[in-house]
């Protein structure tokens, strides 16, 4: 049967609480086919406390050593690789339920999507503080929604301070850096519709040429590099783990005219979207 999405999975809210926790157990070396790789409509948040994973998220492996945090945004495409000895908590959340600032640091996290090392203290917080949200989460009633939902904030604020921390030690949050990471945010939700620079200016009140300006000093690539760079990367996805065909692919991404949006990734990419679909999927 022909795919013609990328699987898409749900939080499961019959206990609507908008979360799903459960711990990962100590695993051999497991091996996933491609056809596990799937998006989900909420943000992942995952916290090894020991062991080794390797995972795939958008065509960039990320590989995760002892004790660390990681996290996946949601509509990202993403699959395990393999697992050695890792254990630790997975933690699913309703992105509707982080609060302004825990939202906002985790969008600036994803920018840069880097596995973070704990240390023994940060690790022994992390695991004490999900064992207790687990308790609450598995009995929900004993202690009401209020409470489950207070630790549940607990927990998502040990994380977010811990991508918070890392980025500000990686980053040097100036007015051109914050308006490039605003920039980012905003053509990774509109990039379907929104194609033009001036565009994206105009949403942050600044002139077209000052936001490529901004832009090409803090990333080292113009504005109009990022924008076909979001559309390429969606491309990919969806000539991979899809069977849509080239001209059904450029239409959902906002383009009538097929051809055009063909050269456009041949440009980008580097070869043409019927070369990438036939060599990623021979591996």
């Amino acid at each position: 049967m022909a795919k013609k999405s990328i699987p898409l999975h749900y939080l499961s809210n019959e206990s609507g609480l908008g979360i799903s926790l459960h711990r990962i157990d100590r695993m051999n070396r497991m091996n996933t086919p491609h056809m596990y790789a799937h998006r989900d409509d909420y943000g992942n948040f995952f916290f090894q406390e020991d062991g080794h994973a390797r995972l795939m998220v958008d065509f960039r492996e990320i590989e995760l050593r002892g004790s660390g945090v990681f996290c996946i945004m949601p509509g990202q495409v993403h699959q395990p690789l393999e697992t050695e000895g890792s254990y630790g908590w997975f933690l699913g959340v309703d992105m509707s339920l982080l609060d302004d600032h825990h939202r906002a640091v985790v969008d600036e996290y994803a920018l840069h999507g880097f596995p973070i090392g704990l240390d023994p203290e940060q690790a022994d917080l992390l695991t004490r503080s999900l064992h207790l949200l687990l308790g609450f989460y598995e009995t929900p009633s004993q202690y009401g929604h209020s409470v489950l939902q207070s630790m549940l904030k607990t927990c998502l604020g040990i994380f977010t301070s811990l991508f918070e921390k890392e980025i500000l030690q990686r980053t040097a949050q100036t007015r051109p850096s914050a308006l490039t990471s605003q920039f980012r945010k905003l053509l990774s939700r509109h990039f379907k519709t929104v194609k033009s620079p001036s565009e994206y200016a105009g949403m942050l009140s600044i002139t077209s040429s000052y936001l490529n300006e901004v832009v090409k000093e803090t990333s080292g690539q113009p504005v109009s590099h990022w924008i076909q760079n979001e559309v390429i990367m969606e491309a990919k996805r969806l000539l991979y783990y899809t069977d849509l065909s080239i001209k059904e692919i450029a239409f959902g991404l906002g383009y009538e005219d097929h051809t055009y949006f063909s050269r456009l990734f041949r440009k980008v990419a580097g070869k043409s979207a019927g070369q990438f679909r036939g060599e990623f999927r021979s591996l």
